[in-house]
């Protein structure tokens, strides 16, 4: 028998790309190098301040006490910018760090326009200790009151503003079915109440005041305090099934049911 010849098979030569194909993969790797290049140019440029740069800055929103000046400042050269590169969160955080602030939004408007839209803070009633308490109840640290001087004055220990708050719509709705309003309220350190009413009378509540408490005294009120107001001190209301009243020198004090 003659001897196989045992050997690893030559290897399989693959044939060449033709030249047209290789001219074409060249080519489009050259395009594509090209296109990316010019795409990351064009966004560099674009992040440029100075292309597109913001030519106008509208503030909306009415103001009646946050003056403009200060919001200007605060905004400042946040302002300044391309606009796909200015900072809009930047803007809003700097426009709600101002006290009379409650809230901002801001947004662009193409091609070169910020527009700003302002919440002013809503006050409900002035704080003994400095600053007043929005509508929210929340007590904001606003230097000039001066333009408060119409609203009720509210104090109390610290933290306790959202319920001088609460109280105080409480007593402004059952009130004013009377023509009353509270114009002094106070929350002592033992969480005692006293009331201050437009007509200079003074209520004395407890912890709990209940609506049947108001509903009684909304009603002597109208048949038999009214007429007397000049010498009412003040109201005690602090009973369960009635109230008393303290009048002034000489009258002693008398208890209603």
């Amino acid at each position: 028998m003659g001897a196989r010849r045992i050997g690893k098979k030559p290897a399989r030569q693959l044939p060449a790309a033709p030249g047209w194909l290789t001219r074409r993969l060249l080519g489009g790797a050259l395009l594509l190098a090209s296109v990316g290049g010019g795409l990351g140019l064009g966004l560099w440029r674009l992040a440029q301040p100075d292309t597109l740069p913001i030519r106008q800055v509208q503030v909306q929103g009415e103001f009646r006490y946050l003056q403009r000046p200060a919001l200007y400042a605060a905004l400042g050269e946040l302002t300044q910018g391309g606009f796909f590169t200015v900072d809009v969160r930047a803007l809003k955080q700097a426009a709600e760090s101002l006290p009379w602030v409650e809230s901002a939004s801001v947004r662009r408007v193409w091609p070169d326009t910020l527009r700003i839209g302002i919440q002013e803070q809503i006050p409900l009633a002035r704080w003994q200790a400095g600053g007043m308490v929005n509508r929210h109840g929340a007590l904001v640290p606003v230097a000039d009151t001066g333009g408060l001087a119409g609203l009720p004055l509210f104090s109390g220990p610290q933290g306790t503003a959202k319920m001088l708050a609460e109280r105080y719509q409480q007593l402004s709705q059952a009130l004013s079915g009377i023509g009353l309003g509270v114009t002094t309220l106070e929350l002592s350190q033992r969480r005692a109440w006293r009331v201050e009413l437009n007509n200079g009378t003074h209520l004395l509540l407890g912890r709990a005041l209940s609506a049947a408490q108001l509903a009684r005294f909304t009603a002597a009120y109208q048949t038999v305090l009214a007429k007397r107001l000049g010498q009412i001190r003040s109201v005690d209301l602090r009973y369960t099934n009635g109230f008393a009243v303290r009048w002034k020198a000489g009258d002693g004090e008398a208890g209603l049911g």
